[in-house]
């Protein structure tokens, strides 16, 4: 487990580099993302189902309890995540990261919709579980989709694994999306094979897909997703990260780092 300085110490870096504290992430953006989820847009939903039965006030009072801050009160050109949570979820992902670094034979896969922010942290992670003896798993890799998305034709967008990590591409850019497509081919292609899945790392639509097909999940959201906070509330979700996830891979180093030497017992009390 982590020292009380060396948390204490990551807390000042989140609140520094704005990952978490006052974000730029706005409450007027989040409450009108809550509205899209609600309306049942695809790129806010993230693959999960709850939408169908929520109710606004129910979104808001999830976000609150995954972020410690109401997104329907206050400035709403300001942002705000409380660091304090953001800690607890990364604890809470440390501690399902440390069975799988001890005794390996998981079978993991790992995915972003936000890979210029999360690319990196996947990765390193990827390294780490593969160096301890479990499996990361890379379904249709170089494999384009067969359907539209709002974005993309048939057949232009698809899934390219990057340092064990898959994102979606077109071409030769990986791409920013929030779509639950990607996740959900993968695991058909999975399940078409008899290959179980132990865990799922991920972010957006990458998340929101395993979690709807039920496979325990380790999610990134920021204030925004809130989709995420909602499937929490419902307790269809447990190791939720919130942390503002548009920044540089750099700046997140420092979770990163602290996120793996608490799990593999580098870290001591």
């Amino acid at each position: 487990m982590a020292t009380n300085s060396t948390a204490m110490a990551l807390l000042d870096v989140l609140v520094e580099r704005s990952l978490a504290g006052q974000v730029r992430t706005t409450r007027r953006q989040s409450l009108a993302y809550a509205h899209k989820t609600l309306d049942g847009n695809p790129n806010y939903t993230f693959g999960l189902s709850d939408w169908r039965t929520a109710t606004l006030d129910e979104v808001v009072a999830a976000v609150k309890g995954a972020i410690g801050d109401s997104i329907d009160g206050g400035d709403p050109d300001v942002g705000y995540i409380d660091p304090g949570h953001t800690m607890v979820g990364i604890q809470a992902h440390a501690s399902a990261l440390a069975s799988l670094l001890r005794t390996g034979g998981a079978v993991v896969l790992l995915a972003t919709g936000h890979p210029t922010g999360l690319l990196e942290h996947y990765a390193e992670l990827a390294g780490a579980l593969r160096a301890a003896g479990n499996q990361v798993v890379r379904p249709l890799d170089d494999h384009r989709l067969d359907t539209a998305t709002d974005t993309h034709a048939a057949g232009e967008s698809g899934i390219r694994f990057v340092s064990g990590v898959a994102c979606a591409f077109d071409n030769e850019a990986i791409l920013h999306t929030h779509r639950p497509d990607y996740m959900e081919v993968m695991l058909a292609a999975l399940a078409a094979r008899d290959q179980r899945v132990d865990l799922v790392i991920a972010d957006h639509g990458m998340a929101g897909a395993a979690i709807e097909a039920g496979i325990d999940t380790l999610s990134i959201a920021d204030a925004n997703d809130v989709a995420l906070p909602l499937a929490r509330a419902r307790g269809r979700h447990h190791h939720l990260l919130c942390i503002e996830d548009n920044f540089t891979p750099a700046q997140f180093s420092p979770v990163t780092e602290f996120m793996l030497a608490q799990a593999s017992g580098q870290s001591q009390r």
